[in-house]
């Protein structure tokens, strides 16, 4: 078995186990090895509303993102060379179908449609996982994932780039059957 089936193997064996503290020592599914740690911690409706809502977001705003669901992703470049980290490139899925990601975009129109200050779009904004970046030796990054309400658990094929001129090779991680933490809005 190569490695990285190895890897793949562990992401679906630990996704599947649900949330069983003591016997994994992250809150969510994850992958670490020599090159990084990627953890993946889905999070519910109300999680997500008690954060924003401590930073002063409107009711009309935490609906918008209590209708979604968030995994927030922490990365740790644990090798020697630059890996880079572009979730415009990784793959979601449910059941088989492919799922888009809620970028910016989206935020912008619900932002606009519930007029959001600029202050709580800045706050919001620098919760979401970055669009590219390269990770230096040591280096860890940090934020949310927004998918569609609609998904009920989702697959994540990610792929990163190596080297400083991304000319290294390419390390890959999925996750299988991540299930969105639905809390009591859920299905």
């Amino acid at each position: 078995m190569t490695l990285h089936r190895g890897l793949v193997l562990l992401a679906a064996c630990l996704a599947a186990t649900g949330s069983l503290a003591l016997e994994k020592p992250y809150p969510g599914p994850f992958v670490e090895n020599a090159d990084f740690l990627f953890v993946l911690m889905p999070r519910t409706p109300e999680q997500m509303a008690a954060f924003y809502e401590a930073r002063g977001f409107p009711p009309a705003a935490i609906e918008k993102i209590k209708a979604t669901c968030f995994a927030t992703v922490h990365i740790e470049n644990r090798s020697q060379r630059v890996i880079w980290m572009e979730p415009g490139t990784w793959k979601f899925s449910s059941n088989g179908q492919p799922v888009q990601r809620l970028e910016s975009s989206y935020w912008d129109t619900q932002w606009n449609a519930v007029g959001l200050s600029q202050a709580n779009r800045s706050t919001f904004s620098w919760t979401q996982l970055p669009a590219v970046r390269d990770l230096q030796p040591n280096e860890p990054v940090g934020g949310n994932i927004v998918l569609p309400d609609t998904t009920g658990s989702f697959d994540l094929e990610a792929v990163f780039q190596t080297g400083q001129d991304k000319r290294g090779n390419q390390l890959e991680i999925r996750f299988e059957n991540v299930v969105c933490n639905r809390g009591e809005h859920g299905e």
